[in-house]
């Protein structure tokens, strides 16, 4: 009897650790590619949240940020808005009224742009000039009253007057946006009185 040995071919050994070798360089790719995406999706989200202002004291300690509002806050809040509201000429009354929107409630915001649109059609048709320059700004928080007693300037045509202007707005205070970043809205305005 004749004895053959048989010998396994080389062969399929080969091809068995190319497989495995193809095998981990996939995961491998897989798992860089899943890296990469992460890495992408927390950058857009990073760049879109855009830079945190973190207050500092002068010691370096983390400072505690006040949300109560105070009469100057407010009284800046009345200043900004009589500086949209008050201050315009016949080319930048629509631009300036839309700012002063900021400031005003919400559910009375149809009823404000209603009346400012007598103002607007008289300005640009006379083409009117105004300026307002605030002298006396006083917060009454218990009733929720601002006083504004200002100096107002006004031109047409070659005409220029400067007169009181008296001004009572009742506000209230909401959400802050960055129009408004004092959360200082106007329910009502009365132009005149005692």
């Amino acid at each position: 009897m004749e004895k053959t040995a048989l010998t396994n071919s080389k062969y399929p050994k080969i091809v068995t650790d190319l497989a495995s070798q193809n095998y981990f360089l996939k995961i491998i790719s897989y798992s860089s590619l899943g890296i990469i995406t992460l890495m992408l999706l927390l950058l857009i989200y990073s760049v879109k949240r855009g830079p945190e202002v973190i207050a500092l004291e002068t010691s370096g300690d983390v400072a505690r940020i006040e949300t109560k509002i105070t009469d100057l806050q407010i009284q800046t809040a009345a200043r900004e808005y009589l500086k949209y509201r008050y201050t315009w000429d016949s080319q930048t009354v629509a631009a300036q009224i839309q700012k002063s929107q900021a400031f005003i409630q919400s559910n009375l915001l149809l009823s404000f742009q209603k009346s400012m649109l007598e103002v607007q059609k008289f300005v640009k048709d006379k083409k009117v000039v105004q300026r307002v320059y605030p002298q006396k700004i006083e917060v009454d928080f218990k009733n929720k009253v601002i006083t504004v007693i200002a100096d107002r300037i006004t031109e047409f045509e070659s005409l220029k007057a400067a007169t009181a202007l008296k001004v009572k707005l009742n506000f209230d205070l909401d959400d802050r946006t960055p129009m408004n970043p004092w959360g200082v809205y106007f329910t009502k305005e009365i132009e005149g009185g005692e």
